[in-house]
């Protein structure tokens, strides 16, 4: 980064007036970024498309606070990355209005834009969870990135996943390094920034709103040559990252689930509009000829028939579970089994790691 312009990128973006549209503007009609923070009020209402917000700009500009923002930033440990400098990700360069600034814990390297985004609903179903950790351990094991929002639900199992995998992963923030969001996941926030790098456009002291997170959406699937999307309603965020990828010209794959659930109306309405169908992280990998030799996938235990070395009253149980709860009484139910035969199946299923039990005596499959 040019260091004597840092201030001005950082202060022009921290700007209450500025949006990414308007920062554009005013780079397309200005010669730097210094001309831009230092511009009369006349001169700026003279721009078409900046007149209403130009006194805003004018009112706000105060170097005081830039200071500040830079002092924090040193404090954390922060790269900031304009989109002057040579390691601005060319992937997210090439959207429109890409961030002009960008605020980076952590080492973001070159190849991570080779990765995928891996987005969904913040109240997932067991089978979403599930759906989500596998495909992110197949991915982070084959080398490739894995790109989210750190959101609850999906976007946390795929980052946990990827760096469980010992994979890199990426988080793009809807706040700014102030405010983590959620306060949950602070503690995965610093690891994804040892093994990979935590993103985000906003200034330090930005809260979480509604839109902010929709804003930081088309960085997600701007910084990835594709975006996954495993489970998410109608009215879904992680909708708004797969019109963002189509938008940029990206890839959109789609996870089929249980067609009576609300929570994949979405994902299903994509793939009706021509997203890929994903069953396994091989149908992602093939669509990019570049990557298939060099991310050979193999079938490992966890791509297995479940039900293999399980005798036949162990298969009747197995498959009279779902991903998602069922209790035990059900369970009893729906078998001709007594209650303390069936304890017995559930732990010998729950030893080879094919069942969960959760709270409330209720069982889940774990494959």
């Amino acid at each position: 980064m040019q260091q004597n312009s840092t201030k001005y990128w950082i202060g022009i973006n921290m700007n209450p007036a500025i949006t990414p549209a308007r920062f554009h503007l005013l780079l397309n009609y200005l010669p730097s970024v210094k001309s831009i923070w230092k511009a009369p009020l006349e001169k700026l209402k003279s721009l078409d498309g900046f007149q209403e917000a130009a006194e805003e700009f004018c009112d706000a500009r105060d170097e005081g606070k830039v200071n500040k923002e830079l002092e924090r930033c040193r404090d954390l440990n922060l790269d900031v990355v304009t989109l002057e400098d040579e390691d601005y990700p060319e992937s997210l360069r090439a959207i429109d209005k890409p961030p002009p600034v960008l605020y980076v814990k952590g080492d973001y390297e070159k190849d991570d834009q080779l990765g995928l985004a891996m987005v969904g609903t913040r109240k997932n179903t067991n089978y979403g969870k599930k759906v989500a950790k596998k495909l992110a351990s197949q991915l982070a094991r084959e080398g490739l990135t894995l790109v989210s929002g750190m959101a609850r639900g999906i976007d946390t199992y795929s980052h946990k996943s990827a760096l469980g995998s010992g994979g890199r992963t990426v988080a793009v923030m809807g706040t700014g390094f102030g405010h983590t969001y959620p306060k949950d996941n602070a503690n995965l926030m610093r690891k994804i920034s040892e093994n990979g790098a935590v993103i985000t456009e906003f200034p330090f002291e930005q809260r979480p709103t509604k839109w902010t997170f929709p804003q930081r959406n088309r960085i997600i699937s701007g910084l990835t040559r594709g975006t996954i999307v495993v489970e998410a309603p109608e009215s879904s965020g992680a909708l708004i990252t797969a019109h963002d990828a189509l938008s940029q010209g990206r890839e959109v794959f789609a996870v089929p689930g249980d067609v009576r659930k609300p929570t994949m109306k979405g994902t299903h309405g994509l793939i009706k509009d021509g997203a890929k169908l994903v069953e396994d992280a091989s149908d992602v990998v093939e669509e990019f000829k570049d990557i298939q030799a060099a991310l050979p996938f193999e079938e490992d235990d966890e791509d297995k028939d479940p039900e293999s070395s399980l005798n036949q009253d162990q298969k009747e149980v197995y498959s009279r579970l779902e991903y998602e709860p069922i209790h035990f009484n059900d369970l009893v139910a729906r078998t001709d089994f007594s209650p303390a035969r069936l304890s017995h199946i559930m732990f010998q299923l729950e030893m080879e790691n094919l069942v969960e039990q959760l709270e409330g005596n209720k069982w889940v499959k774990s494959q």
